[in-house]
């Protein structure tokens, strides 16, 4: 894969956050646990209980910034990282936190959008991305941004109905 079509891969992730403004996005190394009481120990009967990583229980907008990382690396990174490398090994090979956060994702706490990731006209955002590279941005529109909306507890956007919570711009920066 060139340079152009890690770009539009780029600028693809960020089209599925099309009509929506980003918020912070932490990601995590995975395994770390959180201790909170759990709602049989909640009550004060037996102490508090380990949390399983990432609140798997907890939706992503009630989540904390710690099970926020801890669901990024134990769910999102896995997950993403095996979609992207099945689209194309070589190019995908090193993807990481940094592929999607940039490289000053952690000095930033992982604020989402990032200006490291190609930016994307605020009119019509897939059709300039389909002009620049279709197959990317097919495979964002088709399987990222469906996936990553899931991942969040979002509903996919679709440019068509103008309806749905993550697109493009939840990861693209505007131009």
């Amino acid at each position: 894969m060139t340079t152009k079509t890690a770009l539009l891969a780029t600028l693809v992730l960020a089209v599925l956050a099309c009509e929506k403004g980003g918020e912070t996005t932490p990601p995590t190394t995975g395994g770390e646990t959180t201790e909170t009481p759990t709602d049989a120990t909640a009550g004060g009967e037996g102490g508090e209980a380990k949390a399983e990583p990432g609140a798997p229980d907890v939706k992503w907008a009630d989540k904390t910034f710690q099970q926020r990382k801890e669901w990024m690396g134990v769910e999102v990174l896995p997950k993403m990282k095996a979609m992207f490398k099945e689209y194309d090994e070589a190019q995908f090979k090193g993807f990481g936190c940094d592929t999607c956060h940039g490289a000053d994702g952690k000095d930033k706490n992982f604020a989402m959008p990032t200006d490291s990731i190609y930016p994307l006209p605020k009119d019509d955002p897939v059709k300039a991305a389909m002009e620049y590279d279709e197959a990317v941005t097919k495979f964002m529109v088709e399987k990222v941004v469906p996936d990553m909306a899931k991942l969040l507890d979002e509903e996919p956007y679709n440019p068509e109905t103008k309806t749905g919570t993550f697109g493009c711009f939840d990861c693209h920066p505007t131009e």
